[in-house]
């Protein structure tokens, strides 16, 4: 009957449990999901296929490391948080490549012919 009519007054007053601590596999599952999502946030922010390739692998141990920590606070969305661990691995990445790019370490510069 509640699907019908809506929660009785004892389930509206009844707080979700977070969810469970995630296993290993969903962990992975969870990250091999979005994988292609966060593979084209970054792409497009670096243009690189190299570079996005590894902000990826730092977005995953990023994403294993926190779910390695027994008291960390549980993830509700997977791929809102994944997007938001790729997008500040590829501005970061971004913003040394172009201090990169600034810097000359060279004694002279080249010779133009």
């Amino acid at each position: 009957m509640t699907a019908l009519f809506g929660p009785t007054d004892e389930e509206a007053h009844v707080t979700p449990a977070p969810p469970p601590h995630p296993t290993a596999d969903t962990v992975t599952d969870q990250f091999l999901g979005h994988r292609e999502l966060m593979f084209s946030v970054i792409y497009n922010l670096l243009g690189s296929v190299a570079e996005t390739e590894g902000a990826l692998q730092e977005v995953w141990l990023a994403w294993s490391a926190r779910h390695r920590e027994p008291d960390a606070e549980p993830v509700h969305n997977a791929r809102a948080h994944l997007v938001r661990i790729a997008a500040n691995r590829a501005l970061a990445r971004r913003a040394d490549m172009s201090r990169g790019r600034e810097t000359y370490i060279g004694s002279r510069l080249p010779e133009l012919r």
